[in-house]
């Protein structure tokens, strides 16, 4: 009988303990939306069209790509975020049912394959007040099902608002919203759409982060063939926002706004009640350019304060860890852990993120397992075996030609594979059910033409 080498007996090592870190991506900065574009952010190969209305030539196409602006009941003036132009659009329906607004033909680049961002600033007139309805500030859509449009609904509290991307896919149109935020007269909003070509809405504004949605089963947007309008909508009934718009830019690539972000660092996200938990970790990630100096973070829990701490000086693109205390004695519920990060400046800019945790009742004591021989793969699957009274499932299989490539400890599968996993043990948890780790080497070491 062939004794298997000590690389294959780590494999049940590798595969029983193992949940290596995935390895860490490059980090995507933020866009710098705080000053006039220049550079590669104004003419780089990502950008599409950059309208920023200076003089001497407003309806300029300030990216080089040609899509010039046409004047059609909008006007430049001279009020503009950065002491430069701007577009002032005016009220339609109900007030007057006219256009107002900046249109520049169709062009096939216009309607960006994949991933794409749409981002202005904003800044509104008395007019949007609460007998306004919703202003359309972005249509190249109307009532096609392709192409886009952004929409600034109606009030849902006293100068408060939702955006409203709605985007074709040639058989339906679908849309994606932001979370309510502050739309007031005479005060400047940058607002950001980025869209990932995979399914995944994410709004911004003023760089925090504003509502994002995946809906499933949708990819690149279809062509149109309509122009794009700037400050209103296509056609009537016209809904023109009563206001200034400024840099304007449209781009090929899913880009970042927020200057510092957070990401769960933790394994887990659902607890036992009354066990001994490891803190929360959380990296905070510095996204500008320049190193992130003076900065703090507050975290509370369902805004029960946990932690207030000086962040140390962050070089741009590297993290810092904040660990934060998790109290499992609390009843067994769903919990909310807001992150906000605080940046002083002349402009001082404030994030928060949130992130959802659980802690689930301890398991009855003399309770016999029910193992599932065999895994489920959908929620539908969990739900079944969890009301016929299933309390253990097979999971946790692991890549072993990665392990036996590696000739020693090393992850026990893709970090996709890995991230699937976590969830799927939060997931069990969370139903009160249990995982049997699957480990079987030497069916995987047959079929090896040295041990088969």
């Amino acid at each position: 009988m062939r004794v298997l080498p000590a690389t294959l007996m780590l494999m049940l090592i590798v595969c029983s303990f193992s949940l290596a870190q995935e390895e860490a991506a490059q980090v995507q900065l933020a866009e710098p939306f705080m000053t006039e574009y220049s550079g590669e952010d104004a003419t780089g190969d990502h950008v599409i069209g950059l309208w920023q209305f200076n003089q001497p030539d407003p309806t300029a196409d300030a990216s080089g790509n040609g899509h010039v602006l046409t004047l059609q009941g909008g006007e430049f003036v001279d009020e503009g975020r950065f002491g430069g132009g701007a577009l002032r659009a005016f009220a339609g329906y109900p007030i007057v049912d006219e256009a107002h607004r900046v249109m520049t033909p169709n062009a096939p680049d216009l309607s960006p394959r994949g991933a794409f961002t749409v981002e202005m600033w904003i800044n509104p007139d008395e007019e949007l007040n609460a007998d306004y309805p919703s202003a359309i500030i972005f249509d190249k859509k109307y009532i096609d099902d392709a192409d886009y449009q952004l929409v600034l609904g109606r009030e849902t509290s006293p100068s408060t608002r939702r955006l409203t991307m709605n985007l074709g896919f040639g058989t339906e149109s679908v849309s994606w919203s932001s979370d309510p935020f502050s739309v007031e007269p005479g005060v400047w909003r940058h607002i950001a759409f980025v869209y990932d070509g995979d399914g995944t809405g994410s709004f911004f504004v003023d760089g925090s982060a504003a509502g994002s949605q995946t809906k499933t089963g949708y990819g690149s947007i279809t062509p149109g063939n309509r122009p794009l309008y700037i400050g209103d909508r296509v056609g009537s009934l016209y809904h023109g926002f009563p206001g200034l718009i400024d840099q304007v830019r449209i781009s090929g690539e899913a880009l970042e706004f927020r200057p510092a972000g957070f990401a769960l660092v933790s394994d887990r996200r659902v607890f036992v009640r009354m066990e001994d938990a490891d803190p929360v970790r959380f990296a905070v990630t510095n996204r500008l350019r320049e190193p992130l100096e003076g900065a703090s973070v507050r975290v509370t829990l369902n805004g029960s304060p946990l932690l207030n701490q000086e962040l140390p000086a962050i070089a741009s693109g590297e993290s810092a860890e904040v660990s934060v205390p998790l109290d499992t004695s609390m009843r067994p519920d769903d919990y909310t852990i807001a992150a906000t990060v605080d940046i002083p400046g002349d402009v001082p800019f404030t994030s928060t993120e949130r992130f959802d945790i659980t802690i689930v009742p301890r398991e009855t004591p003399n309770r016999m397992p029910v193992v599932m021989w065999g895994g489920a793969g959908t929620d539908e699957q969990k739900d079944w075996l969890q009301r016929i009274g299933f309390t253990h499932l097979i999971g946790l299989g692991c890549n072993y030609q990665a392990i036996w490539d590696a000739n020693g400890p090393t992850a026990p599968g893709t970090p996709e594979q890995i991230a699937s996993n976590r969830a799927n043990l939060d997931d069990l948890l969370r139903r009160d059910m249990r995982v049997v780790a699957s480990l079987s080497p030497g069916r995987w070491a047959r079929g090896q033409e040295e041990y088969g």
